[in-house]
C-alpha cells in the first residue's frame, strides 16, 4: 500500500499561513471569507501561472476536486463550483480544502511511502488532515469566531456545524 506523507505541519503553522493569506487580501476580521472569489481572482495574484478547470462530474471519478500543485492546477466538479458560488457550506469547504493542498503540498513537500500494513499517518503528516485544517482555519479563524456559538459560526462563516464545532474547540 502506498501512503502519502506531507512535511510535518501543526495547526498553529497552518493558522499562521491562513491568517497571512487573509491579511494580504485585507480580510483578517471578516467573518465570511469569499472562497470562490479568492479562487478566481486572488489565487492568480499569488501565482500568475495558476489555472482553474471546472469540469463535468462524470470526468472526476467521484472526486469533488483535485489539486495538482506541480501543474499549477485546481480541477473542480462543475456542481461543486456552482453550489459553492451559491453558499453551500460543504462545497465552500471543498474549495478551501483544495486551496490548502495548492499552498501546502507541492511535490517537494510530499513523500510517498510503501508499506505492507496500513500504517496510520499521524495527523500532522497527513495531507488530507492538513488541507481540512487549512480550510477550517481559512473559513472560520479564531479571531472572527471567538465568543460565538456553534450556530453563529456556521451562519456567519458559511461552514457546517461540524466545522464550526471543530474550530471553536481549537480557538
Amino acid at each position: 500500500m502506498t501512503l502519502l506523507i506531507a512535511k510535518p505541519t501543526s495547526r498553529a503553522k497552518i493558522r499562521l499561513l491562513t491568517n497571512e493569506l487573509r491579511e494580504i487580501v485585507d480580510m483578517s476580521s471578516e467573518k465570511y471569507f469569499p472562497v470562490v472569489e479568492f479562487l478566481e481572482w486572488g489565487l492568480p495574484q499569488f501565482d500568475p501561472k495558476f489555472t482553474l478547470e471546472i469540469v463535468t462530474p462524470s470526468s472526476m471519478n467521484n472526486e469533488y476536486g483535485v489539486t495538482y500543485p506541480e501543474k499549477k492546477l485546481i480541477r473542480l466538479r462543475e456542481d461543486v463550483y456552482e453550489k459553492a458560488a451559491n453558499g453551500s457550506f460543504r462545497d465552500r469547504f471543498t474549495i478551501a480544502h483544495e486551496i490548502g493542498h495548492y499552498f501546502m503540498h507541492s511535490p517537494e513537500k510530499i513523500a510517498f511511502a510503501r508499506s505492507q500494513v496500513k500504517d496510520e499517518v499521524p495527523a500532522f503528516k497527513d495531507p488530507e488532515w492538513q488541507a481540512n485544517t487549512f480550510a477550517g482555519e481559512l473559513l472560520a479563524p479564531p479571531q472572527v469566531i471567538k465568543g460565538l456559538s456553534i450556530k453563529e459560526v456556521s451562519i456567519c462563516c458559511g461552514v457546517s456545524l461540524d466545522v464550526a464545532r471543530i474550530q471553536l474547540r481549537n480557538v
